[in-house]
C-alpha cells in the first residue's frame, strides 16, 4: 500500500475515537459522514448492542444511548493491510464505561472514494473488561 494511504487511514481511525466521544449533536452526525461510508456498518453484536447499518441507524443509536457512552475512547496498535482484495485495519481499544474499563479489537473494512478513506464496516470484538451488557 501507498504510505500516504496508510497515514490517511490512521488519521481516519483516530478521528473516529474523537467523534465517538462527542455529545450527540448535528456536528457529530456531520463528522460521522466523514468517517463511515453511506452504507457503513457498526457491528456491536458481541456486546449485545446489535448491528447498525447506515448513518441514520448510527445517529439514532447515538442519541438513544447517550447515558452508556464513554467520554474517552482510546485506540492503539493500528495495523493496516490488504486481504482478499479489501483494505482492512485492526486496532486495539479501551474505554471507561462508568466505573468499569473495557477493551478489545476493532476489525475494519475500508473503502477509498472521491472524498478519501471511509470505514465501510467496523466490528467490535470485546476481549477484556467488565462490559455493561451482552457479555
Amino acid at each position: 500500500m501507498d504510505p500516504a494511504d496508510i497515514v490517511s487511514i490512521h488519521q481516519l481511525l483516530a478521528r473516529y475515537a474523537h467523534v465517538a466521544d462527542m455529545e450527540p449533536s448535528e456536528l457529530r452526525n456531520e463528522l460521522r459522514k466523514e468517517i463511515f461510508s453511506p452504507d457503513g456498518v457498526l457491528d456491536m453484536t458481541e456486546i449485545g448492542l446489535g448491528r447498525l447499518e447506515g448513518l441514520e441507524a448510527m445517529q439514532g443509536f447515538s442519541q438513544a444511548s447517550q447515558e452508556r457512552q464513554s467520554a474517552a475512547h482510546h485506540m492503539s496498535n493500528l495495523f493496516v493491510y490488504e486481504e482478499g482484495g479489501q483494505t482492512r485495519a485492526l486496532s486495539k481499544f479501551f474505554v471507561p464505561v462508568g466505573e468499569r474499563w473495557c477493551g478489545g479489537d476493532y476489525e475494519d473494512v475500508l473503502v477509498k472514494g472521491p472524498d478519501g478513506w471511509r470505514i465501510r464496516e467496523r466490528v467490535l470484538k470485546p476481549r477484556w473488561g467488565d462490559w455493561p451488557s451482552g457479555r
